[in-house]
């Protein structure tokens, strides 16, 4: 029997140039979720987290803006695209 586990995604902006850096300190923090860029073009992030690890996402990001203040979130995603 296959079960099924429903992820919650948090968009968020960061530059372009900038979105390596924001997904290694993702990583290397506890990889308590994973970074898809929305498109290639875009600053718009994408982090899939399981639910038990959603809210431990929030104070993750309020570290991170130490070192990149460019950092924004959006907010939860219903659906996400990363054709």
């Amino acid at each position: 029997m296959k079960k099924e586990i429903k992820a919650r995604v948090l968009l968020v902006r960061v530059p372009k140039e900038k979105i390596g850096l924001f997904t290694a300190l993702v990583d290397g923090s506890g990889r308590r979720a994973i970074v898809r860029t929305k498109e290639k073009s875009s600053q718009e992030v994408y982090l899939i987290a399981t639910p038990d690890t959603f809210e431990s996402l929030f104070s993750l990001l309020e570290n991170i803006k130490k070192h990149l203040r460019e950092l924004e979130v959006v907010g939860e995603a219903e659906a996400i695209d990363v054709g």
